[in-house]
């Protein structure tokens, strides 16, 4: 099968959905397929320069011209037997308003090439009690979604990540099926003492303070402070018994600038943590430095959780994950994943969670072998049928 994966932008590290993309492209190719990747507005700096026979990066098709001609000949010259677009609203348009660009993109497919969308988001829902211009913005952004979901793309199959999407998708009488987000680092063999003392030798060589023998909560990519307390968190986590008597140490990777202030801050309020901001490391270090702590936490809500990258990377590696934010769902209502290593860590039906002590493996959907191997099912069985 000749497969083209289509990203909004593609820049490695910067780019979640382009990453996600990336690596999916990779396992399609492992089992024998043709897979290759393609931005086609990449605000990250992409341009003609960076692409490859199996990798093209465009700086904006819809407004240039010129990038759309070069999509028609790499397109024509690779005769894809399936796109899969890789929908974000914000991707694809500055105002997530991109349903006319719909039916741009597949008018300049090859006729026999047959269609496939990935929403990794869908639209901005407030809810009642939110500003009327978001609820107008979302309301337009509903009907964009309609057009890559219905007459725009034309999509044979329509997937989302998470089933709260679905169910939404569902009430405008889409039928998306899921698939499972799977992480961009693969599983890692490596115990607990062994990737402390490895990350233990990076961070003092870095000239960060850390109690290596504490209990090492991490967190993984941006923190949307506005949304939750994470000093009261930190607080919270602190004043618990903690295994074995260990100090709590919290530990945070990637580039977020919000972590960056947000630990800083509560540094000075929780004095009975440490703190510490290991910011961004190459690949080959990340998976072991998610295996060298006990726990991680995320702000991401339960009710969504199933489409985050950085829960889907802590838990390839058995790595237990706190979740902080409940959602506008009744939890009770809206289970995340089939997965014991997701705790819920906030409201009232998880005022009496503890730490966990010990890995929990994730389920197998979130190695990347195993969501392609569904992906090429699904289109397989949509093409016969």
């Amino acid at each position: 099968m000749r497969l083209v994966f289509i990203c909004s932008g593609l820049e490695p590290g910067r780019d979640g959905v382009g990453d996600y993309a990336r690596e999916l492209a990779r396992a399609c190719t492992a089992v024998g397929h043709d897979a290759r990747l393609v931005s086609v507005r990449d605000t990250g700096g992409g341009d003609n320069s960076s692409s490859s026979k199996n990798e093209l990066r465009l700086v904006d098709i819809f407004r240039r011209p010129d990038d759309a001609r070069k999509l028609v000949a790499w397109l024509r010259d690779f005769e894809p037997d399936w796109a899969s677009a890789q929908f974000t609203p914000f991707g694809f348009h500055p105002r997530g308003l991109g349903g006319r660009r719909a039916t741009m993109l597949r008018g300049l497919l090859p006729p026999a090439t047959r269609r496939h969308i990935m929403l990794h988001e869908i639209w901005l829902q407030p809810g009642a009690g939110g500003a009327l211009r978001h609820r107008a913005l979302g309301w337009t952004q509903r009907r964009s979604v309609d057009a890559w979901t219905g007459r725009g793309w034309q999509p044979a199959v329509i997937h989302t990540q998470a089933r709260l999407h679905q169910a939404r998708l569902q009430a405008r009488g889409v039928e998306a099926k899921l698939l499972p987000l799977c992480s961009n680092f693969a599983a890692f063999e490596l115990s607990l003492g062994h990737a402390r003392s490895e990350v233990v030798d990076w961070l003092q060589q870095a000239g960060h303070k850390i109690d290596s023998q504490g209990y090492w909560l991490g967190h993984f990519g941006a923190m949307h402070a506005h949304s939750w307390d994470f000093t009261a968190f930190a607080r919270k986590i602190s004043s618990m018994p903690m295994p074995d008597g260990k100090r709590p140490c919290f530990l945070a990777l990637g580039r977020s600038a919000a972590v960056k202030e947000a630990f800083a801050q509560t540094a000075r309020t929780v004095p009975d943590a440490d703190f510490c901001v290991v910011g961004e490391l190459p690949k080959s270090r990340v998976a072991v430095m998610l295996s060298a702590c006990d726990a991680a936490f995320t702000g991401t809500p339960w009710d969504i959780v199933e489409k985050s990258a950085a829960v889907a990377a802590w838990r390839n590696q058995g790595i237990p994950v706190l979740v902080v934010r409940a959602g506008a769902t009744d939890p009770a209502k809206s289970p995340p994943w089939p997965d014991p290593g997701l705790i819920l860590a906030e409201g009232t039906i998880a005022t009496n969670f503890t730490l966990p002590t010990g890995r929990v493996p994730g389920p197998t959907f979130l190695n990347s072998a195993e969501t392609a191997r569904e992906l090429i099912v699904a289109l397989d069985s949509s093409a016969s049928a």
